[in-house]
């Protein structure tokens, strides 16, 4: 009997989380990141290609770190839009560097070799806890400073992001 009974109390209490859920309005989308306004985290490793890697050697540069993996289909569709801003921050102080999510070396060299970009790529599981990535493709905009400007989930443009710079 008592297994009957833990057992409806278990399914009754499954049962108003779901209807809190669908009912208390819940926005689905993700919470502005709290690394806004504050000092990039710690991101430096080895790359893929064997480089050492170090976001505080961009001082004085605007650095883009993008959080992708390659069965992503969000991360796919956003890959020409951060070729285009590699190729213009090469003349304008932009320096991208993207970290794998849970992905395989080979098919990220794969991935970059079919598709183009050069920046570094860092396979380090660590910064997607330092970050707080909830979702890929994420990416934050970092200033000159050193200080997280912007952050984009679920993709960006080019555009947007050469706004951004432009404008401050």
């Amino acid at each position: 009997m008592t297994a009957r009974r833990t057992a409806a109390v278990v399914g009754a209490f499954l049962i108003g989380l779901v209807a809190l859920f669908i009912f208390s309005g819940a926005d689905l989308e993700p919470e502005r990141s709290r690394l806004l306004g504050r000092r990039v985290p710690e991101l430096a490793g080895q790359t893929l290609d064997g480089e050492d890697y170090n976001v505080d050697n961009s001082r004085g540069n605007w650095v883009l770190v993008n959080f992708f993996a390659t069965w992503c289909v969000g991360c796919v569709r956003e890959h020409p839009e951060l070729v285009e801003l590699e190729a213009w921050g090469e003349e304008n102080g932009l320096d991208v560097v993207s970290v794998v999510f849970d992905d395989d070396a080979d098919r990220v060299e794969e991935f970059f070799a079919e598709r183009g970009g050069t920046w570094p790529v860092l396979q380090d599981p660590s910064a997607a806890v330092k970050f707080q990535i909830a979702l890929i493709p994420e990416s934050f905009l970092v200033s000159p400073s050193g200080l997280v400007l912007q952050h984009a989930i679920g993709g960006l443009e080019a555009d947007e992001i050469i706004e951004i710079i432009e404008g401050s």
